[in-house]
C-alpha cells in the first residue's frame, strides 16, 4: 500500500475537470487500500488547515486560468503536514504554484513525482494583444516544462498530450490513463421528477424545453463561442432548445457579453460555479451533454453526464480517451461541423418522454470500467513505474 499526496491548485467547490479528477482518484485509491492526502489552495482561508485528508493553503488572486493560486509554496505548516503524512508518491495535477510546492516537497522528502498533463499551456489565455499573450504563454510554458523535467512519469487522458510535450521542446513519453466517475453518486435513477423540476426552476430553465448542458472551466480552450454561434445562426426560439453553462473561468465575462450582444439571454443560461455535490441533480435535470472543445485533454464531465444518462454530442477527436466511450448513434453522436451538430441536437430534442427514458438507461449502461476503482488500479501501475524510475536515478547519483 502507498501514501499518495495529490497536489492540485483547485478542488471542490471549484467546478473543474481537474478538481473532480482529484476527488475521484482519491476515492478509488482509498477503495484499493491506499492513503491519500490532497494539497490545494483556497481564497476562503487565511492560514493553512487540514481537514478530512485535505490541506487548504491560502491563495491570492492570479491571472492564470483558475483566477487564483497558492500564496506561499514554502509554508512551514504545510511542510509539516505533508512530512508527517510520509508520501511515497507526489502526484501533481496543475503546473501552478501548488505544483511547485509539490516539486519542492518531493525534493525535500525524497519521493517520486507523477505529473498529469491536463491542458495545453498555449490555450490558457485569449488576450487582444499578441504581445501580452506571448509573454503570458512564455511563463506558462516554463512552468509546464519545469513539471515535465522533474517528474519521473507523465500521464494524460489524451494521446495529444504527447504532442504538447514535444511542442514544449521536451522528448518524454506520456502514459495514457483513463478518466472515471463515481457512478453511485451520479445516478439519475436516484433523483425523482420533482427534484429535477425544482432544479430547473432554480436555474431559470423551462420545464418542457430540451436542455443541453456544458460543465467545466470557462476558458478559451473549451471553444464555447462555437455553441453560442450555433444558437444564434442555426437554432430558433421555436426549436425550444436551451443551453445551460455551468462553471466559471477567464472567459466568463466575455461569453456573457457575447450572449447579450447576440440576444441569446432567453435561451442561454449561466449557472456560475455550483457545488459539486449538487451536480448529479443538475445533470439529471438536463437532456443532452454538449462539448465543443477541439484540443481539450481532460474530460471528467463526460463520464459524469453519461452516468446520469445524458447522451453526448462530442467533436470528432480520436485522440481522447473518452472518444472510445462514445458509440455513435447509441449513447451519443460524434459531429464534425455545425451542420451535423444541429442535426443531432434536433434529433435528440424530438424524442418522446418514453424514448428519452430508454435512452438514459442505454447511455448509463454503456459505461464499462468507468469507475473510480478501475481508474485507481490503472494509476497504481503508473506509481510503480515512477518509484522504479526514481530508485534508478538515486542509485546512479550514489554511484552504486
Amino acid at each position: 500500500m502507498m501514501n499518495v499526496a495529490i497536489f492540485t491548485e483547485v478542488l471542490s467547490p471549484y467546478i473543474s475537470g481537474i478538481s473532480t479528477y482529484a476527488e475521484v482518484l482519491r476515492k478509488g485509491l482509498e477503495n484499493r487500500g491506499h492513503k491519500v492526502l490532497i494539497v490545494t489552495s483556497s481564497i476562503h482561508t487565511t492560514q493553512p488547515s487540514i481537514k478530512r485528508g485535505v490541506i487548504r493553503c491560502p491563495a491570492k488572486r492570479s491571472g492564470n486560468k483558475f483566477g487564483y493560486e497558492c500564496k506561499n509554496i514554502n509554508d512551514v505548516h504545510v511542510t509539516r503536514f505533508v512530512r508527517n503524512f510520509q508520501p511515497d508518491i507526489i502526484h501533481i495535477l496543475t503546473d501552478t504554484q501548488i505544483g511547485y510546492m509539490g516539486l519542492a516537497l518531493a525534493d525535500r522528502l525524497r519521493c517520486s513525482v507523477v505529473f498529469s498533463v491536463n491542458d495545453y499551456f498555449g490555450d490558457r489565455f485569449s488576450d487582444k494583444s499578441y504581445l501580452v499573450w506571448k509573454i503570458k504563454t512564455f511563463f506558462e510554458k516554463r512552468h509546464f516544462c519545469d513539471m515535465i523535467d522533474n517528474a519521473q512519469v507523465i500521464t494524460s487522458s489524451n494521446k495529444r498530450a504527447a504532442l504538447f510535450v514535444r511542442m514544449a521542446g521536451r522528448k518524454r513519453k506520456v502514459l495514457l490513463t483513463p478518466v472515471a466517475t463515481d457512478k453511485k453518486r451520479f445516478d439519475y435513477q436516484k433523483i425523482n421528477h420533482q427534484a429535477k423540476m425544482k432544479i430547473r426552476q432554480k436555474l431559470g430553465l423551462p420545464k418542457n424545453a430540451t436542455v443541453a448542458v456544458f460543465a467545466g472551466d470557462l476558458t478559451i480552450a473549451k471553444n464555447l463561442e462555437f455553441l453560442l454561434n450555433i444558437f444564434k445562426r442555426r437554432l430558433r426560439y421555436e426549436d425550444n432548445i436551451h443551453l445551460l453553462i455551468v462553471g466559471g473561468g477567464t472567459e466568463t465575462v466575455h461569453l456573457k457579453s457575447l450572449c447579450a450582444k447576440k440576444h441569446l439571454n432567453d435561451r442561454v443560461h449561466f449557472a456560475g460555479v455550483l457545488a459539486h455535490s449538487i451536480m448529479p441533480e443538475v445533470l439529471s435535470s438536463c437532456d443532452i451533454y454538449v462539448c465543443s472543445a477541439e484540443d481539450g485533454l481532460l474530460s471528467m464531465s463526460f463520464a459524469e453526464a453519461m452516468a446520469c444518462g445524458l447522451p453526448v454530442l462530442v467533436k470528432e477527436d480520436k485522440e481522447k480517451y473518452v472518444y472510445s466511450m462514445i458509440k455513435d448513434g447509441v449513447n451519443g453522436f460524434v459531429y464534425k461541423d455545425e451542420k451535423e451538430f444541429v442535426r443531432y441536437m434536433k434529433t435528440l430534442s424530438f424524442f418522446e418522454p418514453e424514448k428519452r427514458r430508454k435512452l438514459k438507461y442505454i447511455v448509463r449502461h454503456s459505461l464499462k470500467n468507468i469507475n473510480c476503482t478501475y481508474m485507481a488500479k490503472c494509476m497504481e501501475k503508473v506509481y510503480d513505474n515512477a518509484q522504479k524510475a526514481f530508485n534508478i536515478n538515486v542509485t546512479i547519483e550514489k554511484g552504486v
